[in-house]
């Protein structure tokens, strides 16, 4: 369904506010990213269920949930690909971003996010795509030998 080069960095962008939404999308494309977008939680986890990004930023503020909790608890179910999930809020507060990095999220950034920032957390998960990827090609090498050993 979605195409993309094996080293290109999936970004799925999570935000009732379709301007906000939109805008990080056409960004991170500008960045050379691949990106889906959803307006509300739940939707968020059924379109990362088919995308499968690498990153995930996820509006902590929106109506249908604290969306936090929807991802949260679709992680510890085993509904969302391993990446890097990013909670983005506006304000500064140190309890939404205590709650936010309990709840397994691996950033949390303010809005409106910051060029440093956004850069930070893409080096990231460039790197830990990168890490996802060798570990899964040595994976494969592995069954092979395996295969062959037996």
């Amino acid at each position: 369904m979605f195409s993309s080069k094996p080293d290109e960095l999936r970004v799925l962008v999570v935000d009732d506010d379709i301007a906000a939404a939109n805008s990080l999308s056409y960004l991170l494309q500008i960045t050379g990213c691949p990106t889906a977008v959803a307006y509300g939680g739940e939707m968020g986890v059924r379109i990362a269920q088919l995308f499968k990004p690498a990153l995930v930023f996820v509006d902590l503020q929106m109506p249908d949930a604290n969306d936090c909790k929807v991802f949260s608890g679709a992680k510890l179910e085993g509904r969302l690909p391993r990446a890097l999930y990013v909670c983005l809020t506006e304000g500064r507060d140190p309890a939404a971003r205590d709650e936010c990095l309990n709840a397994g999220f691996d950033f949390f950034a303010p809005k409106p996010l910051q060029a440093e920032s956004l850069g930070e957390i893409l080096r990231a998960a460039r790197a830990h795509a990168k890490l996802r990827r060798r570990g899964a090609q040595e994976t494969r090498s592995f069954e092979a030998m395996d295969r062959r050993a037996h």
